[in-house]
């Protein structure tokens, strides 16, 4: 009769377990990316007796056999922060402690950047994630932290000019001689400018004036004011057939060579053919004007903001108009995430049963993608939570019944005594 004692507690130690769990799921409803739990139990040794039916079995009671993470797909909140990031599948965010550089794992996206461009969480632990190369635009080396410095972006000078004009067919000939540094309309037709960029990032005018010289044929001129010597100028050729169009191999690049009154020298490709971007220049019986031209150099540009992409490819956006990506996100899942232990914080450590993890980009390899300006939301349930605490709660009294019970009993047997 003793071993229903043990038994009504086994039963309650077993609900208590149950209620804290419970209490535990409700406690972080609001908790981002919070992974509710549950509990399981299990019959514990059983004693066997002898009857005169034979050998038979009565139960010891229960005990907790695990508590089992649920790592199903919370709801998602939308927000106004781009680094905001919540992963629509599977997967981790890697972030790293910064006291002792071990490796977490975490479902909450909340990262904000610290005063020296490091992306970190509300604990401030670093975000892992891969640099990309400016040039291949893809992600290279191994993961790190990624940084985002506050300084500006390094410039690019310009190495072509694309410019698409239409020149007046049926103009005249200007009656003077062109001259670079002759302001008088009479010689040239027409006239475009663009700015250019040197390897510091300064900026310069390039200016190409057209002169028609003969039916079908123009010159073009072009200047910089500000290039050693107070004027660079090089000239060259176009030739147009009787429709207006370029004749072959007319208005191809070709390199100009600037040296500016600072000592910078720099090459810059010209090129009326359409060969370096937009269309081809023409000539028909309309007024001059300038349809299309780039350039491919740009100034020092200060990071306005940042944006993430689905596939968790972060880019910087500059004053200089420019976006360029920087960094891939890094995700990480295990075979056996059950296996993994929760450390406080949003966060979960690696452990043997859990396995080493395995990483790729946000899309690849099984892993979910990136829902950015979005939080993941606990994915506890509070109906089915009070549910089961009222379960708990109706199984913590039964037991408790059957010690009272059995204490009745036992104090009936102590007064056949009497």
């Amino acid at each position: 009769m003793l071993s229903s004692f043990f038994s009504g507690i086994s039963g309650l130690m077993a609900n208590s377990y149950g209620i804290n769990v419970v209490g535990n799921n409700i406690a972080n409803v609001n908790t981002i990316g919070y992974k509710g739990a549950r509990t399981t139990f299990q019959d514990v040794l059983y004693q066997s007796v002898f009857g005169t039916a034979g050998t038979s079995q009565i139960g010891r009671g229960a005990a907790l056999m695990s508590v089992d993470t649920l790592f199903s797909q919370g709801s998602f909140e939308s927000t106004s922060e781009p680094t905001d990031l919540a992963i629509g599948g599977k997967g981790f965010f890697k972030v790293k402690s910064p006291d002792n550089n071990s490796m977490y794992y975490t479902r909450a996206g909340q990262f904000r950047f610290d005063k020296v461009g490091n992306l970190i969480n509300p604990g401030g632990y670093l975000l892992q994630g891969r640099h990309i190369d400016s040039v291949t635009h893809s992600p290279f080396g191994v993961d790190c932290d990624i940084v985002i410095s506050p300084e500006p972006s390094q410039p690019k000078a310009s190495t072509f000019v694309a410019m698409a004009c239409n020149l007046q067919q049926d103009a005249e000939p200007p009656a003077d001689p062109f001259v670079a540094d002759d302001p008088d309309p009479r010689s040239y037709n027409y006239t475009s400018s663009v700015t250019v960029y040197d390897s510091i990032g300064q900026s310069h005018t390039l200016s190409v004036y057209f002169v028609k010289t003969a039916d079908n044929t123009w010159d073009w001129h072009a200047v910089a004011p500000d290039a050693i010597g107070g004027v660079f100028e090089d000239t060259g050729t176009l030739s147009f057939t009787a429709q207006g169009l370029l004749d072959p191999g007319s208005g191809a690049p070709v390199p100009l060579d600037i040296e500016y009154q600072a000592g910078i020298t720099q090459t810059i490709r010209l090129a009326f053919d359409g060969s370096l971007g937009g269309n081809a220049t023409t000539q028909y019986p309309m007024a001059s004007t300038t349809n299309f031209q780039t350039q491919d150099g740009y100034p020092p540009g200060v990071l306005q903001n940042v944006t993430v992409s689905p596939e968790g490819v972060i880019s910087g956006h500059y004053s200089n108009g420019q976006i360029l990506d920087l960094y891939q996100l890094t995700l990480a899942n295990f075979n056996n995430p059950q296996g993994l232990s929760r450390e406080g914080g949003n966060l979960f450590a690696e452990t043997l049963e859990s396995g080493v993890p395995y990483t790729n980009a946000p899309g690849q390899n099984g892993l979910g993608k990136i829902n950015p300006n979005s939080l993941e939301q606990a994915n506890v349930d509070l109906a089915s939570e009070f549910v089961k605490m009222i379960i708990s709660q109706r199984g913590f009294q039964a037991n408790s019944r059957v010690i009272t019970t059995t204490d009745e009993i036992l104090g009936e047997l102590m007064n056949l005594k009497r």
